[in-house]
Formats: C-alpha cells, sequence, structure tokens
C-alpha cells in the first residue's frame, strides 16, 4: 500500500506512517508538498477540514498512492477560550473520510501573540523556551507535560478517519425502518 501525506512534517508523516503500519501492515509513506489553501492558523473547524481535505487530495494526486491524508492543525474559539484542534482527512480517490483530534485548551495569553505573521509555532518556541516544537511535542506535547503529544493527537483523529475504511460494512449498511 502507498499512502502520500500531504506534507513534509515529520510529526504529521509519522503519525500516518505509525497508523497505516498498525492498520494495514507493510505500507509505504511518502511526504508530499502540498498546500492546504487556507489561512496559516486556521480559526475554525470547517477552515481546518478544507485544509486537510484539500491536502489529501493533491498528496492523492501529486504521485501514485492508494490513499492521501491531509492533517491540518488550528486554533477555534470556544466558550472558555481559545481551543487547539486539528483534522485529518483521507481520501481513496472516490470518497473523503475525516476524523478530529481531541480539543485542548489554549492559554488566552498564548492566543493573544498569534497573529501578523506569528504563528502558533514560534509562540511556543519563546513559551518553552525550545526550538523547533512543531516537529518535536508540539504544542499538545508542551500544554499536556507530554502526556499527548502532537504525534498522538495526530494518530487519534487518523484511526477516527480510517474508521469508515476499516468497518464499511458498519457504515455502509441500511437501516431497516421500523
Amino acid at each position: 500500500m502507498i499512502v502520500n501525506v500531504g506534507s513534509k512534517n515529520r510529526v504529521k508523516c509519522e503519525a500516518v506512517r505509525e497508523v497505516c503500519r498498525d492498520l494495514f501492515g507493510e505500507v509505504t509513506v511518502n511526504a508530499v508538498s502540498a498546500s492546504s489553501g487556507v489561512s496559516h492558523t486556521p480559526v475554525t473547524d470547517d477552515e481546518m477540514i478544507r485544509g486537510a481535505v484539500n491536502r489529501a487530495k493533491k498528496a492523492y494526486q501529486g504521485a501514485p498512492a492508494d490513499l492521501g491524508v491531509g492533517l491540518e492543525g488550528g486554533i477555534m474559539p470556544g466558550p472558555y477560550g481559545p481551543i487547539l484542534k486539528g483534522w485529518v482527512a483521507v481520501y481513496d480517490g472516490a470518497e473523503t473520510h475525516i476524523g478530529s483530534t481531541p480539543g485542548l485548551p489554549l492559554p488566552a495569553y498564548i492566543m493573544e501573540q498569534i497573529g501578523n505573521d506569528r504563528e502558533l509555532a514560534h509562540v511556543m518556541e519563546e513559551v518553552c523556551n525550545r526550538r523547533d516544537v512543531r516537529s518535536n511535542e508540539g504544542a499538545f506535547g508542551v500544554l499536556t507535560g507530554n502526556r499527548i503529544t502532537r504525534t498522538e493527537s495526530f494518530k487519534l483523529a487518523l484511526y477516527c478517519a480510517f474508521a469508515p475504511l476499516l468497518n464499511k460494512e458498519i457504515y455502509q449498511k441500511a437501516v431497516p425502518r421500523r
């Protein structure tokens, strides 16, 4: 099986590699540069989903593959403050399936520093005084004390997105009317 990931980010590719090997055994995972077509830090579920779907379809079309996978993170407003979240899309050439990461409260002072060419990754590097947080534990890891890393959060979303492919008989079953 060949899976193209619409990102060159090591963490995203590793999440896809781990989940696909768990689900399908031997798999080749290719990193394909694919634009999301959305803002650098999406601020709604709809925008994150659109970005993930765009990346998945571009990855699938970019080189021969059985599946294209797109991963898109962002920050959305919540009733108790900003929420860090991500979405995954899996595209098989005909259908798209999605799944999301857990939502994690983001401290307001961090959110206030994002914008005007300042991304979450840059702010997190300053907050924890480390370089390249995005390609390591991510904000998820920093904020949860590495209990849920960026890789782990995307793995959860991937398992959710793959559910309709793994359980076709349940997802495609017609429900009898009563």
